[in-house]
């Protein structure tokens, strides 16, 4: 599970960090509006750099126009990072107060929502 945390606007789309900041994209290409993001491990994963993560963003986005300086400028970038967890299921029902016990009806009454329960499970 990834958390996106820290969220700060660029001052451009180079303004982050590969490997550290995800970003996310937005904008207007005539009439049309683009917006992509990606996760912080999947530039580094790619290996690419910063100009071919945008590249590849405004791809992403479906821009399918020439992607050049120009565009550069009118890309409003927003970083952010990723803080990642993992939970085990019985983790996670130990942290609620759920018990799915509590759910199972195990004769023939019926149920709050008027289905008829089985107990020959």
């Amino acid at each position: 599970m990834s958390l996106l945390v820290e969220y700060e606007d660029c001052c451009d789309c180079f303004d982050w960090i590969v490997g550290i900041h995800g970003i996310l994209i937005k904008f207007m290409y005539g009439t049309i509006q683009y917006s992509a993001t990606y996760l912080p491990e999947v530039a580094k994963e790619q290996r690419w750099n910063q100009k071919q993560t945008i590249h590849s963003l405004a791809r992403k986005a479906g821009f399918t126009g020439k992607i050049n300086n120009d565009l550069f400028e009118k890309i409003y970038c927003t970083r952010y990072k990723s803080s990642k967890n993992k939970m085990t299921y019985v983790d996670y029902i130990d942290t609620t107060d759920f018990d799915p016990l509590s759910q199972i009806h195990m004769n023939h009454q019926e149920s709050p929502i008027g289905w008829k329960t089985c107990n020959n499970l």
